[in-house]
């Protein structure tokens, strides 16, 4: 659950930040500020718990990867909700910057959290000992969220895929994700 703790810590420093600064590159300091609070978040929560480097870096990772995805669908829906509004002759409240640049930078964004979900997927392989049914499951479910959000990018980058099936692959891939870490524990503690 401290998981949770570090993504709901960044998270909220991402979208204060967002409101507090104005400017064109709010995208990139504000994601910067989550990954610091998330750092702080992190060491608050997890100091004691952990010696071993690879372990901490797996739960620091995992939550960024979660807190990425959630903040990548969140800008998506704020622009595809602006696009909307262009569309229909309202040009009240738009960035200053473009929706194309900032589509772009969302994007890019999308590309620093599969970064964090492949280190967590690979940190979780290499700290796993044992493969019980838990386990399983949630790296089935990674690989998952981590395929469906790859292709998105691929599809985005290469074969111009559509704002639209990238936003419902982002909300299943997102899905995925909190199965994989939130509903997965959940499910086997009601389970014993």
């Amino acid at each position: 659950m401290n998981l949770l703790y570090i993504a709901l810590s960044s998270a909220t420093a991402y979208f204060l930040m967002k409101i507090l600064y104005k400017r064109s590159n709010y995208i990139y300091v504000s994601s910067a500020i989550a990954c610091l609070i998330g750092l702080i978040a992190y060491l608050i929560f997890y100091n004691s718990q952990s010696n071993d480097f690879i372990t901490s870096t797996h739960f620091y990772v995992t939550s960024m990867s979660i807190v990425f995805l959630f903040i990548t669908c969140y800008e998506v829906f704020l622009l595809e909700w602006r696009v909307n509004k262009v569309k229909s002759g309202e040009f009240v409240g738009l960035l200053p910057i473009s929706i194309e640049k900032n589509y772009n930078t969302t994007f890019k964004l999308a590309g620093l959290g599969i970064a964090f979900l492949s280190l967590a997927l690979l940190t979780g392989f290499y700290i796993t000992d044992v493969l019980t049914t838990e386990i399983q499951l949630k790296i089935l479910f990674t690989t998952i969220s981590w395929l469906i959000y790859f292709a998105i990018l691929i599809g985005i980058k290469f074969f111009s895929l559509r704002t639209k099936y990238a936003v419902r692959g982002l909300v299943f891939t997102l899905a995925f994700l909190l199965i994989a870490y939130l509903g997965n524990s959940f499910i086997f503690s009601t389970i014993t």
